[in-house]
């Protein structure tokens, strides 16, 4: 394989970590970042007369739902939209529901993105890498605002002249358009970029079908499961990447 010109990067679980104590939700088969129980507050004082306890599970069957319509053509659904589904649900009236989803969404986001971290090698490799190729993002992520807050944040979204994420494109990885919309931008073709990714569903299979090598991020060093085509390279940290650019 040729050295590549060009690095597309995951974000969340690849660049940026989400704190340990944001717990992991399995829907549908998928992992699922929430923060939905410090929710509470704020749907309290939203619905007042919808109990928390009924709230929570309609949120967690619309997820559901979304996330099993996703296949094959992985469209993207806003946050905003899963809350005013899940508002539906409850009773909320269909002429309050878009409302009241849209402020829901944002304390959640707001949340979300306050228990991201980035260490502090993370930013290090950038700052090498930066000079010596060329560097994108594409990120799963169903409130673009946040996404390019976090970048902003962690002081990295310079770092990433093209930046892709699924709210704002309307795709969702692994579907193959989102990856291709990245390399077009920066000009590259698949056989001359890396994605680096930790998900294999997402990344390793959706970077296989776009026709682009990649990088498995895998931290807990988990087997790769059946129909997953191997990657190219499997590193356990983020800054393994370096002796995996120079030995193509």
């Amino acid at each position: 394989m040729p050295a590549p010109r060009a690095l597309l990067f995951d974000l969340f679980g690849t660049v940026v970590q989400f704190q340990p104590q944001v717990p992991t939700v399995e829907v549908a088969g998928t992992p699922w970042r929430t923060t939905m129980g410090w929710l509470r507050a704020s749907a309290e004082r939203e619905v007042p007369h919808v109990p928390f306890d009924d709230l929570l599970p309609a949120l967690m069957q619309v997820t559901e739902d979304i996330v099993r319509a996703r296949p094959p053509e992985y469209f993207e659904v806003p946050s905003r939209e899963r809350f005013r589904r899940a508002l539906l649900r409850v009773g909320i009236a269909t002429q309050h529901a878009a409302d009241i989803a849209e402020r829901l969404s944002l304390a959640h986001m707001a949340h979300l993105a306050s228990m991201t971290v980035l260490p502090a090698e993370h930013t290090a490799l950038l700052q090498q890498l930066t000079g010596r190729y060329r560097l994108a993002l594409v990120s799963n992520f169903d409130h673009g605002p946040t996404a390019r807050h976090v970048l902003r944040d962690h002081g990295i979204a310079g770092f990433f002249p093209t930046t892709v994420i699924s709210a704002e494109f309307g795709r969702r990885k692994p579907h193959p358009a989102i990856f291709a919309a990245a390399l077009q931008t920066v000009g590259v073709r698949a056989d001359e970029a890396l994605f680096i990714g930790d998900s294999l569903g997402d990344d390793v299979l959706g970077a296989h079908n776009a026709g682009l090598p990649v990088a498995w991020l895998n931290a807990k060093s988990a087997p790769l499961t059946p129909g997953t085509p191997a990657p190219q390279h499997v590193i356990t940290r983020l800054t393994d990447l370096p002796a995996v650019l120079e030995h193509p």
